[in-house]
């Protein structure tokens, strides 16, 4: 009994991981997605796909082209919080839009979401206008996870003892 509860509390602390991919709003004013587009594609965002003749480039209306460039931005950031934001344009969601077309992979985690060009930086920063999120380039993330482990084996031992 008390190894079926170990395993029970080491599944819990387990992170599920799923989809996250980021959309432009509905709703939103043409010119408002066009900025985020321009945005997302001009600072980390690949939008080859979306060009003409691309296999993303249907639907061609400014929704569906803002739905892949701040996706693209989205993933490439690492999925950084606020990294979806656009000034309120985009939000996240658990699904690919519904307009996507056959051959059109969205990226849905940082690890599909394909390389930049070369010397594209990883991650420029807190921009003037797109993600309004926090960026904490001291590298906090590295911290929590050592922590999160420390103490994930540290009450597995409790329990197993």
């Amino acid at each position: 009994m008390r190894m079926l509860l170990g395993l029970l509390f080491l599944l819990a602390l387990t992170g599920y991981t799923s989809a996250t991919y980021c959309l432009c709003r509905d709703g939103v004013a043409e010119k408002d997605l066009q900025t985020s587009i321009d945005y997302a594609c001009g600072v980390l965002g690949d939008c080859n796909q979306i060009h003409e003749k691309g296999p993303c480039y249907q639907p061609n209306n400014v929704k569906g082209h803002c739905d892949w460039a701040v996706n693209s931005y989205f993933q490439r950031a690492r999925q950084i919080p606020g990294s979806c934001n656009f000034s309120g344009t985009a939000t996240t969601s658990p699904n690919p839009p519904s307009t996507v077309v056959t051959g059109c992979i969205y990226p849905s985690s940082p690890g599909n979401a394909g390389t930049g060009a070369p010397g594209t930086p990883t991650f420029p920063g807190p921009p003037a206008f797109g993600p309004n999120g926090v960026f904490d380039p001291s590298g906090n993330d590295a911290l929590s996870l050592f922590t999160s482990v420390a103490l994930t084996l540290g009450f597995s031992v409790i329990v197993f003892l």
